[in-house]
């Protein structure tokens, strides 16, 4: 039975509805029998999913799975929007209310909440702002992180932005460019702002609310990815961001490195090593280095990271730029 359960819950996109597994065969105290026993978790109501393969997703898979069965539901009446269209389009989400999904009505009705939905009211043309992603009506990128980022807070509209940037699903010319179409809407401002900050070089969520926590604390702009060679020319390191006038540079060190996706699994300490020997050839070349965490973007230590930052690159100058001669070419 578990075989025929997981096949419709794949068939579906992650989802089983009660009328299917009353269907298979399973009455209602089954079912119940089944969460109790871990082998179903009901993730709305009259909807439900294999409880390992729900436990295993990430919190932005659980989330598009909620919005298929939302989608199937409500069938050609709404289009999935904001963050839930960015999330089926596969973009960064961070900061965002996951447990709603967020569509937009195309039956002309009102805007409201329920249930675990927030319907939106607007204007929609079907043949310039929906899309199809495995034949459920999404609306276009552009408008999705416009309407996400004009909802949330300026860090969260970065990620979003900076990840659709990074997929080239859309340009920075075309995010310009729609601000006049969405001018009108409210929380303009801070889309433009996050759009105007959003970078495709940055690599990472951590890389942009780096980068985000400079803009708030006010350190100058960094060079991102910035390459750094030895005297024959030789690129010895690529750093997240430097601060050329000081001779500094900064390193997010994520889960990639030192966590869970760090490539040595079997032996963890060898990217520990890998990037002290990185980091002294980087100073080696006269630049000075600051290294910062994820936790050390946490609200309540982003000034503390900030000001250790500042206190590198004012060192970093004074060491390695106090006896520096300029000579201008004439």
């Amino acid at each position: 039975m578990d075989q025929y359960l997981t096949e419709t819950a794949e068939a579906n996109g992650g989802y089983l509805m009660r009328h299917q597994l009353i269907d298979l065969g399973l009455s209602d105290a089954q079912i119940r029998s089944g969460m109790q026993s871990k082998v179903l978790r009901r993730i709305r109501h009259g909807t439900y999913a294999m409880a390992h393969e729900w436990t295993a997703m990430t919190a932005t898979e659980r989330h598009c799975v909620l919005v298929r069965s939302v989608l199937d539901k409500l069938g050609d009446r709404v289009v999935a929007s904001h963050h839930s269209a960015s999330a089926l389009y596969g973009h960064d989400l961070f900061g965002v209310d996951l447990d709603t999904v967020h569509v937009t009505r195309i039956d002309g009705g009102t805007s409201r909440r329920e249930a675990g939905i927030a319907f939106h009211h607007g204007a929609v043309v079907p043949t310039r702002d929906i899309r199809e992603i495995d034949g459920r009506l999404v609306v276009e990128p552009m408008r999705a992180v416009f309407e996400t980022c004009s909802h949330v807070s300026i860090e969260s509209g970065m990620v979003l932005a900076t990840s659709a940037l990074r997929s080239e699903q859309i340009t920075v010319e075309e995010l310009i460019e729609a601000r006049s179409q969405f001018a009108h809407w409210m929380g303009t401002r801070k889309a433009r702002i996050a759009i105007r900050l959003a970078d495709a070089r940055l690599e990472s969520v951590g890389e942009v609310r780096s980068l985000h926590m400079m803009w708030r604390h006010r350190l100058p702009h960094p060079e991102l990815q910035h390459q750094i060679c030895d005297v024959r020319g030789q690129i010895i390191a690529r750093t997240d961001f430097a601060w050329l006038d000081h001779r500094h540079t900064g390193e997010f060190d994520g889960l990639m490195k030192y966590g869970r996706l760090n490539p040595y699994n079997q032996d963890p300490g060898q990217a520990i090593e890998d990037e002290k020997i990185r980091e002294d050839r980087v100073r080696d070349e006269s630049y000075g280095m600051t290294r910062w965490v994820w936790a050390s973007l946490a609200p309540s230590q982003q000034a503390k990271t900030a000001a250790m930052i500042r206190l590198g690159m004012e060192r970093s100058k004074r060491l390695y730029l106090r006896n520096r001669t300029v000579i201008p070419l004439t």
